[in-house]
């Protein structure tokens, strides 16, 4: 080759090598905002592999996980606690909710209790019941309520506001799914229905996940599955402003694959909401990301988790004691899974 032709094949391919760097470095400048992460894997007894569980943190340190599906699909209604300074699980005896999946739940810290609420047992039996977990003595307790509640239902979500009341939203039974929002309060029993008008509520879904945002008084919803009135999977997220009974589309300017069955925590230390894991249209995934709650155009960002993952999964659960992320179980590719793993001191990597 001749200079001349040299020369030639240089002004071809600077410009090309330039495009190709430009279409690239948005992706290299969103893996380098967030540094790797690194997840340990707990190998100690404990539960069965299930999925459509919850598991919860008590600021005790301890964890708590309740029922779910085994691989043959039947309700479980095992309550095991987890103790971080002992690193052991314990099965605990005594009455309980009866086995069931698909239920939610949410921790009162300051009154040393854990609420659960709903699930289905089997393809007609659905729950609207509710229940109170003493964490203190360990023991669970019905809570009587009205026949004015949230009709049965799975796949569903629950938070605890500011002031100690258990707010659930949406999702599913046999009559369909929903898009409603209830208010309890566990001291008197009374369920107040708080759903504004029809046409200004995120669409109807179930297997979604939300969080309470202290800092702004309002519940965060994500995600789930609207098949029969939208998509399935979603990914929007939107906000609930319990004073006002006001729902807000926030619609952030980057976000990941759409997907329901994930797992989202709200980590209050580092003021943002960490999502984890779920089932996307491609399948399973195993990706950890981040939304900053204090920027004005919200914005997802993923997080670089190094060599060692959990395998993809959804309908696992996880929770954040004392800057750490627990992760137990959840449904893969190769079945339902046992495995239970931590992501250490976000607050310094992250």
């Amino acid at each position: 080759m001749n200079l001349r032709s040299i020369a030639a094949a240089h002004a071809v391919l600077t410009p090309l090598l330039s495009c190709l760097l430009i279409l690239h470095a948005p992706v290299q400048l969103a893996a380098a905002q967030v540094p790797a992460v690194t997840w340990t894997a707990i190998d100690v007894p404990g539960p069965t592999a299930r999925w459509d569980h919850t598991l919860a943190a008590d600021p005790a340190r301890s964890l708590f996980l309740f029922g779910g599906r085994d691989a043959a699909g039947a309700p479980l209604g095992d309550s095991w606690v987890y103790s971080v300074g002992d690193n052991s699980w314990a099965v605990l005896d005594g009455p309980a909710p009866s086995p069931r999946f698909g239920h939610a739940v949410a921790v009162d810290a300051r009154n040393r209790a854990l609420y659960l609420f709903g699930g289905q047992a089997d393809g007609e039996t659905f729950f609207n019941d509710t229940w109170r977990f003493d964490l203190d003595a360990r023991s669970w307790s019905e809570i009587p309520t009205g026949d004015d509640r949230p009709s049965p239902r799975y796949g569903t979500s629950a938070v605890l506001d500011g002031e100690g009341n258990l707010i659930v939203s949406h999702g599913f039974t046999f009559e369909g799914r929903f898009d409603d929002t209830w208010v309890l309060d566990p001291k008197s029993g009374i369920w107040t229905d708080v759903s504004p008008a029809p046409e200004t509520r995120p669409l109807k879904r179930c297997l979604h996940e939300a969080v309470w945002d202290a800092e702004q008084d309002r519940m965060l919803l994500y995600g789930g599955c609207s098949s029969g009135f939208g998509p399935c999977p979603q990914g929007d997220l939107w906000a609930f402003d319990l004073a006002t009974q006001t729902w807000t589309d926030l619609m952030p300017s980057a976000s990941p694959a759409a997907r329901s069955n994930p797992a989202l925590v709200r980590d209050d230390a580092n003021g943002m909401i960490r999502l984890l894991d779920g089932l996307t249209e491609a399948g399973y995934t195993a990706d950890l990301w981040t939304l900053d709650l204090a920027g004005e155009a919200p914005a997802w960002v993923e997080t670089a988790q190094g060599d060692v993952v959990p395998e993809p999964r959804a309908s696992h659960d996880a929770t954040i004691l004392d800057g750490a992320v627990y992760l137990f179980g959840g449904n893969s590719n190769a079945g339902p899974l046992a495995d239970f793993w931590v992501l250490d001191e976000l607050g310094e990597e992250s």
